[in-house]
């Protein structure tokens, strides 16, 4: 899965003036890092979009968590469904009551195709999500995971891409329904066969791609 689901920032089109209204009836709420902020049957049925910080979308099921995705600063979500949102960093969000959302995009077509664009990519993603539980083992999933990062927000240098990952690595773990040891043990193992490599905490460089994607049967 990517931590980024969709190339579109909400936030930036919503800077227009046609929408200076709409962002006036945002209500701002604002939640500390590793908080739950939602859970399926939240009594508030809101439409939110995230101004500051990243929140982290999952299913969870007695002892096991399945990360859905990360949304960042741009991303639009909402409370009623069965996901629990929590907070990775210290959190911004834009909120507003869904039928009011509503009425706004009945009078703004071009807003709800930009709506629509975005939750396309979102069930895009809940493919790969399920493409990735049902064909691919856990080496594959963090393989595939650091290949859609590296791919989309690594830095070519010299030496390979530098990836930036600002996640712990029990955070990783549950983006892909991991337990924090195992991932380890698995990117010790493919920093000992040379497809990644450790720069400091959170960052790699990544010599080369093909060979990380091919990881698991190397």
């Amino acid at each position: 899965m990517k931590t980024k689901f969709s190339s579109i920032n909400l936030m930036q089109e919503l800077q227009q003036k046609v929408y200076g209204q709409l962002c006036e009836d945002f209500m701002e709420k604002k939640y500390q890092k590793g908080r739950l902020i939602y859970a399926p049957g939240h009594d508030d049925d809101l439409v939110f979009i995230i101004k500051h910080g990243r929140i982290r979308i999952y299913l969870a099921m007695e002892d096991k968590e399945l990360s859905l995705t990360i949304l960042g600063p741009g991303d639009i979500y909402v409370t009623h469904t069965r996901a629990h949102v929590a907070a990775i960093d210290d959190v911004t969000l834009l909120a507003m009551p869904t039928m009011r959302f509503h009425h706004y995009m009945v009078d703004h077509p071009a807003l709800s195709r930009t709506i629509i664009s975005i939750l396309g990519e979102l069930l895009k993603q809940s493919f790969s999500i399920i493409d990735n539980l049902v064909f691919k083992d856990i080496a594959g999933r963090l393989a595939d995971f650091l290949c859609h990062e590296a791919e989309y927000d690594g830095r070519q240098t010299e030496e390979g891409i530098l990836l930036s990952l600002d996640l712990t690595m029990e955070q990783l773990a549950a983006i892909i329904g991991s337990s924090r040891q195992t991932v380890s043990t698995i990117i010790n193992g493919m920093q000992r066969a040379g497809v990644i490599y450790k720069v400091e905490r959170g960052i790699y460089r990544i010599p080369n791609l093909d060979l990380l994607k091919n990881f698991p049967s190397l």
